[in-house]
């Protein structure tokens, strides 16, 4: 036996019976009838929740118990927005619930009207139906279907015509029987399934980007405010919209020209006063792991202007950078760190050296999703279109872009080069931080710095390097360990082998006893000429030197390996006597000229070269012997001093 609950106001839950916390009506909007009828119902619920008698509400209103009731729970029935409906249920003429069709629908394909609510009742007839409609049109996953990109309108009305008559449905019934067998209605109800499954439909008919921005909307806000500087930066890479020219020299004496494109820039921007704390420009097709730690590491260190070749071409007065107008900012470091899912933000040894050597919080932002991270996104458009888009060897930004009509050519006729590119850079970026934004009231980025750190506290909060690890920033450095060999019986001096060099120093060559012992090594990969060794209790051992040519010779690690595959495909060949390094730029000089991948990686060499040491061994032909002692695993290795610098 079931038992009907009577509804009472004395039941209802102190929230329901509060009427301020109900969503409200603009009655100026309503007609004097329908305002009338408003207030006179806004006044009976006030009555009834405030305890009055029902039977004195009633007489003094008008109204029947019944009609309180009905009213009240009108009010407090759930809205599609998710609170209740509160007063907005007192407006005449609104409708909770949709219309609900009963009648059959007459057979008649010419007369108007008369067919309210048939679709929706041919779906309640047939579930299968709707079920097909909506998969078709928001692209769900299913057996058996094979979607169209986008599929028209007119497409799904004849799968839905084909499935009714599948289901039995002949001329005599909806929407079979009507002369434009329910397609008005199948329009209206995929408009009415648009505006409520509004993240489906974008994701399934329009853009990513669509789909990306009304996820967005739905998010909530749950990150912290941004309170002081340097409590949060955002990182990312931007592919340069250009070509650019490498010089090869040729065996004749001159140079060839090869124009290369894809070379990356990589930016670090403060999020509260949109300053770029530091870039990097690199020459790979992709950039790795370790171009993220070199950006890091140029927007910690001080900043060193570069030598500018092009004439006219000048830093702002100020430097453009913010550690050199505030000298209390070098080695300044930021608490949270926000990138995106890039397999070369994520790598381990990215993470690791965030966190132990800056000290920061990674925050890895949602794939696809730029709007995470807007300020660096704004800045590389703002670096396009200022900068890199006017120059004549500029791709533009899509292939339809006019700009980028006889872009190599362009890059050929007035050489464009990546040195030059790299100065433009340097120089658009220091600009950029001492222009005006709207976005902090008018001020430039470096303006608004100073002001905030102005203020004692501000500028205290901000943390810095210690001084014990500014003079060795391992930021970039491979740690990895490796066993010292050795053989005192066979003459053999103890020494370790890495990335096919043997290393070694006085202090380990006069250590026998730790042949046999592993010890840690730490390697910078810009600079592998020597290496730091740790004993297995952590204690510093001291620095070992690459034996020969590795030794003496700037290369970077990237070479060496290069050289190592090379070397193992016979396609080089080097002796003791001879200078790898060198042998392997003849070989890239070579390939340079009909290869724009060597080009590439030729034009990435010679940077890394002068950039690891101003003074290098002179340069000499690549099978000349090299001046040095014979090897001895018995004898300790001494470099010879360098001299002088590379020329390419």
């Amino acid at each position: 036996m079931s038992v009907d609950c009577r509804f009472d106001r004395h039941s209802l839950d102190p929230t329901q019976a509060d009427m301020s916390t109900w969503p409200t009506v603009n009655t100026s909007l309503l007609t004097d009838k329908e305002r009338l009828r408003f207030q006179k119902l806004e006044k009976v619920l006030e009555e009834y929740l405030a305890g009055r008698k029902v039977k004195d509400i009633c007489k003094r209103h008008k109204i029947s118990r019944v009609e309180i009731i009905r009213v009240l729970k009108r009010c407090l029935a759930t809205h599609p927005d998710g609170q209740v409906w509160g007063l907005r249920a007192l407006i005449s003429h609104i409708h909770q619930n949709g219309y609900q069709r009963t009648s059959p629908v007459r057979a008649t394909g010419k007369c108007k009207g008369g067919r309210a609510g048939a679709l929706t009742q041919l779906f309640e007839m047939y579930p299968t139906l709707l079920e097909l409609v909506s998969t078709l049109f928001l692209k769900k996953r299913k057996d058996g279907i094979v979607h169209e990109s986008k599929i028209p309108l007119k497409s799904i009305h004849k799968r839905l015509l084909k499935a009714c008559r599948d289901l039995g449905l002949t001329a005599r019934d909806y929407p079979l029987s009507q002369r434009y067998q329910g397609r008005t209605a199948l329009w209206n109800f995929l408009r009415e399934l648009e505006n409520t499954r509004t993240n489906e439909t974008a994701a399934a008919r329009y853009s990513d980007d669509a789909a990306r921005k009304l996820r967005e909307d739905d998010r909530l806000p749950s990150e912290p405010h941004i309170l002081r500087p340097y409590q949060a930066v955002e990182f990312d890479g931007h592919r340069m919209d250009l070509h650019a020219t490498v010089h090869i020299p040729s065996p004749l004496g001159d140079f060839v020209t090869i124009v290369i494109d894809r070379f990356w820039i990589l930016a670090i921007i403060e999020v509260l006063t949109r300053t770029i704390l530091g870039h990097y420009v690199t020459l790979n097709r992709e950039y790795t792991q370790d171009d993220v730690l070199c950006c890091v590491r140029n927007a910690i260190t001080p900043w060193v202007p570069k030598t500018l070749t092009i004439p006219g071409l000048r830093y702002p007065e100020t430097g453009g950078f913010p550690t050199a107008v505030f000298p209390d900012l070098k080695w300044a470091l930021w608490d949270e760190f926000k990138f995106d899912n890039a397999k070369a933000h994520l790598s381990a040894k990215t993470i690791k050296r965030l966190c132990s050597t800056v000290g920061c919080a990674p925050k890895a932002g949602p794939v696809g999703d730029p709007n995470e991270r807007a300020l660096i996104e704004r800045f590389f458009l703002t670096l396009e279109e200022n900068g890199f888009h006017r120059l004549p060897s500029t791709t533009g930004s899509n292939p339809k872009d006019p700009r980028r009509k006889n872009s190599e050519k362009a890059a050929l006729r007035f050489d464009i080069s990546v040195g030059h590119i790299e100065e433009l850079a340097s120089v658009i970026v220091a600009q950029y931080n001492c222009d005006p934004h709207l976005g902090i009231g008018g001020h430039s980025p470096l303006e608004y710095l100073g002001f905030l750190i102005q203020d004692q506290e501000t500028k205290d909060n901000i943390r810095r390097l210690p001084e014990a690890k500014r003079n060795n920033l391992r930021l970039l450095n491979h740690e990895t360990t490796r066993v010292v060999r050795g053989n005192i019986r066979d003459g053999k001096r103890p020494y370790l082998e890495f990335a096919g060099v043997r290393y070694n120093s006085s202090l380990l060559a006069h250590s026998p006893q730790l042949i046999g012992k592993r010890l840690s090594i730490s390697v910078d990969p810009e600079d592998p000429r020597s290496l730091t060794a740790f004993l297995p209790n952590g204690a510093e051992l001291g620095i070992l030197t690459g034996h020969g040519a590795w030794g003496r010779t700037p290369h970077t690690l990237t070479m060496r390996r290069a050289m190592g595959e090379l070397r193992r495909k016979k396609l080089i060949h080097y002796t003791q006597t001879d200078d790898p390094i060198h042998i392997y730029l003849d070989f890239l000089a070579t390939q340079a000229q009909t290869s724009k991948s060597a080009a590439r990686q030729y034009a990435a060499i010679e940077r890394a070269v002068h950039k690891t040491q101003s003074a290098v061994p002179e340069r000499r032909n690549a099978r000349d012997p090299i001046a040095q002692e014979p090897e001895s695993d018995d004898t300790e290795q001494q470099s010879p001093p360098l001299k002088k610098g590379f020329t390419f």
